[in-house]
């Protein structure tokens, strides 16, 4: 029975149109309102933002240091990719919240993009391509990621196109070269990758090493080369990779190693509970919107059966390599011990979940077969279920999610110090010691020029230079300001120990959003500007 060539071309067109609208709705959730969902600018995305400013511009970072490898911050270093992608659009547009969070709706479309191509390569299905670009879209772990201007997006996107070159049955060399290239890179997208990468690759090496697949090597050689680089910069900047895992370890505070492999355990065991992946996720505002897990419910019985499916085509070198990623992916973050589970840190099982589920769709259609009537319903419910949880997941993103998430972005302490530059004129500015490391907050407000030669982390003289000074409250209040001095507070502040009466006159208040949802929400007080009467 031949097929009628009229159908046929109605169909792909059909198809091409639903992408192409899917797509576009992807892109616009991805992104409206950047600066306002999530409110305000948190005080790593500032160091990043003004990091990546004084690079475009002079060609240094805020201590002076000419075109670094890692960026020093708040006693850790951050990550060059994201950074540097940053820098290549404020080098011709103006630094604001937006414009920091832009890279990352982009990263996040190109994770989008390289998992759903990586679906059509995997199946051939055209539905089963279609669920994967909204799965994929509306997804909230990625959203939120896709959303925030972190480092941690720029892993992801890489690792999804590395999973894309290696999605075939049999991957070529020139694939195999290609994912390597791109996991070499993103051993520089996150602090995690540095050692999720050296596992994919020793999951790489067994799955297809073993299988005796051509050019499997291929991808080692650049990853290699990426630990090379990696390792001169520890060996030049001793304690520069290391210290902040130095402090936040499982073993930070000494403990047995009894207590230590516990601790493992239990991190570890947490990554895969349905409490994070399905109803509470990540407890941290900054890292998910505290309305569900970190992924779709729908995505729980397609995982299901994508591990029976693991099972079943357990022989193949592409299954047993997603098996291994997913079982090592959550090491890294297992490590650490605090904030666990970390969505951030474990960010990287993402895009191995999306390939799981998308095996466990192909081997649910396979078994459904020719019969018309179950697919229907069987993909009808899913694909109810999924516009349903992503409905009203946007719709909360967008009406409530800035209202609960203020202060954990620092919302409004930027608007907070360049209201008190504006009234303050020659006068001092105050910043409390209680606000998020307010130097950096008032660096991207402001826009100072960085040190011309290399100095120490001390942002002292840069604060002073602008006018302004990170101060105890208590200290300000027994001391002896000058008439017209302005003073920027806390809503720690403003709520403990705010300014003695009489002695200082409210300027300017900073309140968290509007819950659209809930009006009568509450609107708490994020930050106060007051002047000195004298």
């Amino acid at each position: 029975m031949t097929s009628d060539p009229d159908a046929d071309r109605l169909h792909r067109r059909l198809w091409i149109g639903a992408i192409v609208v899917l797509g576009a709705l992807v892109v616009v959730r991805s992104l409206v309102d950047l600066s306002g969902s999530p409110p305000g600018l948190y005080v790593d995305e500032a160091s990043i933002g003004y990091n990546a400013w004084t690079i475009a511009h002079f060609g240094v970072d805020e201590h002076g240091i000419h075109f670094p490898l890692f960026f020093e911050a708040f006693g850790e270093y951050k990550n060059p990719i994201y950074v540097y992608a940053v820098a290549a659009l404020v080098r011709f547009l103006p630094l604001t919240a937006a414009v920091e969070r832009f890279p990352a709706a982009l990263f996040g479309l190109a994770t989008v993009g390289f998992l759903t191509a990586a679906a059509w390569r995997m199946t051939g299905s055209r539905w089963i391509t279609l669920g994967t670009l909204a799965l994929t879209g509306f997804t909230p772990w990625l959203v939120i990621e896709s959303r925030v201007g972190f480092e941690t997006i720029s892993w992801v996107a890489l690792l999804s196109a590395a999973l894309w070159c290696l999605a075939g049955r049999r991957p070529t060399p020139r694939q195999f070269g290609i994912a390597g290239i791109l996991l070499g890179f993103a051993i520089y997208g996150y602090t995690t990758a540095r050692l999720e990468v050296l596992l994919i690759a020793l999951a790489l090496a067994l799955a297809w090493g073993l299988a005796r697949t051509s050019g499997w090597w291929r991808a080692l050689v650049p990853i290699a080369a990426g630990y090379v680089v990696l390792g001169a910069y520890g060996l030049l900047n001793p304690g520069a990779l290391t210290g902040r895992f130095t402090a936040i370890s499982i073993w930070s505070d000494g403990a047995p190693l009894s207590v230590v492999v516990d601790r493992f355990l239990t991190n570890y065991l947490a990554y895969f509970s349905p409490s994070f992946l399905f109803t509470q996720g990540d407890g941290n505002p900054r890292q998910n919107t505290e309305v569900g897990g970190m992924l779709l419910w729908v995505m729980a019985p397609l995982l299901i059966f994508g591990i029976l499916v693991c099972w079943q085509r357990r022989r193949e070198p592409l299954v047993r390599f997603l098996v291994a990623c997913i079982l090592l992916a959550p090491i890294a973050a297992a490590l650490t011990n605090n904030g666990t589970p970390h969505a951030l840190r474990s960010s990287g099982m993402l895009p191995l979940l999306v390939v799981l589920a998308v095996l466990g769709a192909d081997g649910l259609r396979r078994v459904l077969g020719n019969r018309v009537g179950a697919n229907a319903v069987v993909f009808g419910i899913l694909a109810a279920g999924l516009v349903a949880q992503a409905t009203f997941f946007t719709i909360d993103l967008y009406a409530a999610y800035p209202n609960r998430a203020a202060l954990d972005f620092d919302a409004g302490e930027i608007a907070a110090i360049t209201t008190a530059r504006d009234v303050a004129g020659s006068n001092r500015i105050y910043l409390s010691d209680n606000l998020d490391p307010p130097y950096i907050e008032a660096f991207f407000a402001s826009l100072p020029p960085p040190p011309r030669e290399q100095e120490t982390d001390d942002a002292t003289p840069g604060l002073a230079a602008l006018g302004m000074q990170e101060i105890s409250v208590e200290a300000l209040y027994a001391g002896h300001p000058s008439a017209g001095d302005v003073l920027v507070l806390s809503a720690y502040d403003v709520a403990v120990q705010p300014p003695p009466p009489g002695a200082w006159t409210l300027v300017a208040q900073e309140r968290a959003p509007t819950n659209a949802l809930d009006p009568s929400a509450s609107r708490p007080v994020l930050e106060a500007v007051y002047r000195f009467n004298g």
